[in-house]
């Protein structure tokens, strides 16, 4: 069955970090989804949606395309803490609104490379990414890695490294988190580095 993603402003997103979020878990992924939103309505100059991939059996429970009803916190909570779809190898979509009945814009897996580990070194990183040719089937998704604290990167041994023959992401982009500020480099194909500060992340304008 076809499991169709259902699509949140960036308030509803904020609303359920801010009153149900859990640290230390997944809900990593909303708060790399909310840079991604971010470069994308700067990028594209329009406003965004942020969608998710929902369980097929809460899906009746979801309003039409351009229906005017709102979700309220507590379906987002049902939804967020039980009802994201798992096997989906999308984590996320990012959605021009105006463009929102054909869903227009750019599907991301998250991964979190650092935390537990012993090596946080390029030669982990490069290894780590190597190996989802292996894992993953070719997909029209994007790659975000969320960096953890004292992840130590040399670029061009990295760029040297990656074997992007077969690579099963359309690209990859790495995140983090220094001194206030949230990161976004795109890594491949080479782009730039953009930062946001994470007060703009967290409001709504």
């Amino acid at each position: 069955m076809k499991c169709e993603p259902v699509f949140f402003q960036k308030v509803a997103v904020l609303a359920f970090l801010g009153n149900q979020g859990k640290p230390k878990t997944k809900d990593y992924e909303f708060v790399a989804a909310l840079i991604i939103h971010r470069f994308c309505e700067k990028r594209w100059g329009k406003d965004c949606w942020i969608g998710f991939r929902i369980r097929p059996e809460l899906s009746n429970s979801l309003p039409d395309y351009n229906s005017e009803r709102e979700i309220g916190l507590a379906e987002i909570v049902k939804f967020f803490h039980g009802g994201i779809d798992e096997d989906s190898p999308v984590d996320f979509f990012i959605a021009k609104r105006a463009s929102l009945t054909k869903a227009q814009g750019m599907a991301f897996q998250v991964k979190r490379f650092g935390i537990g580990r012993d090596k946080k070194d390029t030669d982990e990183i490069i290894a780590y990414l190597n190996s989802f040719s292996k894992k993953y089937s070719k997909a029209n998704t994007n790659l975000l890695v969320c960096l953890d604290d004292w992840v130590s990167i040399d670029m061009k041994k990295l760029y040297a490294g990656v074997n992007i023959t077969n690579f099963p992401f359309n690209r990859i982009m790495f995140t983090w988190v220094s001194n206030d500020m949230a990161h976004l480099r795109e890594v491949y194909p080479q782009g730039g580095e953009e930062k946001y500060p994470m007060t703009d992340l967290f409001t709504v304008c």
